[in-house]
C-alpha cells in the first residue's frame, strides 16, 4: 500500500490534498500543485510555512474572506 501524506503547499492554501509516494524515486508527488519532494523536503516546507509571519497580502486575503462570508458564518 502506498504511503500518503498531506501536501504542505496545498495545506497552506487551506486545501487538503494527499500526496502519493513514488517508491521508484522515493519522492512524494502532489497531483494538484505538482510538488515533487522527498520526505525531508516536505518536512522543511512545512516548517518554513509554519514559521513565516503573515504578510500584508495574507491579512488582506483573510479580510476579504471574512467580508464575503455570509452573515450567518460571521456570527457563528
Amino acid at each position: 500500500m502506498p504511503s500518503l501524506t498531506e501536501c504542505p503547499e496545498c495545506a497552506a492554501k487551506e486545501v487538503v490534498i494527499e500526496m502519493k509516494f513514488d517508491a521508484n524515486t522515493k519522492h512524494f508527488i502532489c497531483k494538484k500543485c505538482g510538488l515533487f519532494a522527498t520526505r525531508e523536503q516536505v518536512s522543511d516546507i512545512r516548517y518554513r510555512l509554519n514559521k513565516r509571519e503573515k504578510t500584508r497580502e495574507d491579512k488582506h486575503d483573510e479580510y476579504r474572506d471574512w467580508w464575503t462570508a455570509s452573515k450567518k458564518d460571521k456570527q457563528g
